[in-house]
């Protein structure tokens, strides 16, 4: 079997594979791509002059069989594969199980969206596989992509994916809160934007734990009150939940 990967055939057409296809494809030969979103696929095949397969059972023989599509669809798609082709997935939350011969897992660590580009050569690419030899080979491939990329096993992945849940899912549901909060009440959203930007920059500073403020933290309960007398339903659960939380692990009694 060769020491490294350069030909790999990708399965998926969203954001993922938007982003690894424009880095990979300076990297390695993409022999084709196939999505069951057939718009996005076709966007993709054009965008970089790749070959559109319709049915995986023409997958060509590669190194390589990237699959970049949501969860739920990932086993399925791995058992329609030739099991003589190398296999990889990019789920952070997939388990890798020994009921596949040559599987590993290709996990970039980032958030993604087509229409903001992305330098992944600071994003921490996860490796993991069922075997020795396609563990290296993707371990090298993702150091032609990045100059992060560690070995994680799929119990290691899966806690990572949690957190890494909080810190970027939980974090940008709370600026669409904010921003509807300053859009109910005709108030310019882009106000808050210096201090997103201070809030983020901060911990690159200090700890999350140092870099705490808020009311919850000073136990400001006229300022929470006041707070919780202005929202409804889920947003004022919320605020309640997480003032409790930050007051409890402040021990603020």
């Amino acid at each position: 079997m060769k020491n490294n990967i350069n030909s790999v055939f990708v399965i998926g057409a969203g954001n993922v594979a938007y982003h690894l296809l424009s880095a990979l494809k300076k990297e390695v030969q993409i022999v084709g791509i196939h999505s069951k979103g057939v718009k996005n696929a076709k966007e993709l095949s054009t965008l970089y002059n790749i070959k559109l397969y319709k049915d995986l059972v023409q997958i060509p023989n590669c190194d390589l069989v990237l699959i970049c599509t949501n969860d739920d669809t990932i086993h399925t798609i791995i058992k329609q594969i030739p099991s003589h082709l190398n296999i990889a997935y990019t789920s952070g939350s997939i388990e890798l199980t020994e009921e596949y011969q040559n599987v590993g897992v290709f996990y970039p660590l980032q958030t993604f969206s087509k229409n903001k580009p992305l330098n992944l050569s600071n994003v921490p690419f996860l490796i993991e596989a069922n075997n020795e030899i396609l563990f290296h080979q993707l371990f090298k491939l993702g150091q032609n992509l990045s100059s992060k990329v560690i070995k994680a096993n799929s119990s290691e992945r899966k806690k990572i994916h949690l957190a890494a849940v909080f810190i970027n899912n939980f974090t940008n549901h709370m600026t669409y809160i904010s921003s509807e909060l300053m859009k109910k009440n005709n108030l310019d959203w882009e106000l808050l934007l210096p201090l997103l930007k201070e809030t983020i920059s901060k911990i690159e500073v200090n700890s999350p734990f140092e870099s705490q403020t808020g009311p919850a933290i000073r136990n400001d309960n006229t300022v929470i009150q006041d707070h919780l007398n202005m929202l409804e339903n889920e947003q004022k659960e919320i605020y309640q939940i997480l003032t409790k939380n930050i007051i409890k692990t402040y021990n603020n009694d």
